[in-house]
């Protein structure tokens, strides 16, 4: 019988590098977002991969689906507005890439060096069932209230772009 997991593995590693060096090195802010979809699908894969489908589909829900979208509104709001940077050098790209990359590695292994690494009392004992009816039980009301201002901020963007246009019809 063939494994595919690894294969498939393989793949959502080369769609979540793919989608990060183009949302990094594209020169278009619309690739750029595409790209960022591409890699939020992919790390989205991968916890499927790590058995935590729930994870997976709050990765969708959340990024994939709000935090895109919200963006894409950005970039059709500041449309006109909106000016091209100037583009940057290869080596101005690959220089800043580095100098990311060796604060971000030393700043985790700084952090991973400082923690007491003692053995601990057990398992967490939280069931995805449980954050499920947390949700729907005790925190219905600021789920909603949450997703009712974003609905409002939503708007409000929207309203100020058509005034500032002055499109208010």
């Amino acid at each position: 019988m063939i494994n595919l997991g690894e294969p498939i593995f393989i793949l959502i590693v080369i769609m979540t590098v793919a989608g990060a060096l183009t949302t990094v090195l594209s020169g278009s802010v619309i690739y750029a977002l595409i790209g960022l979809v591409a890699t939020m699908f992919g790390i989205a894969g991968l916890y499927v991969y790590l058995n935590a489908p729930f994870l997976a589909m709050m990765q969708i829900l959340v990024y994939v689906g709000a935090i895109t979208i919200l963006i894409a509104f950005a970039i059709m709001l500041a449309g006109p507005f909106y000016k091209r940077p100037k583009e940057w050098t290869g080596i101005g790209k690959f220089s800043a890439a580095l100098v990311v990359s060796v604060i971000s590695f030393l700043t985790f292994f700084t952090i991973i060096m400082k923690v007491s690494w003692t053995e601990g009392k057990g398992a967490f004992n939280l069931l995805t069932k449980d954050i499920g009816r947390a949700l729907f039980d005790r925190y219905a009301f600021p789920f909603e209230l949450i997703s009712l201002v974003i609905v409002v901020s939503i708007i409000g963007a929207i309203m100020l772009a058509m005034f500032s246009r002055g499109k208010n019809d």
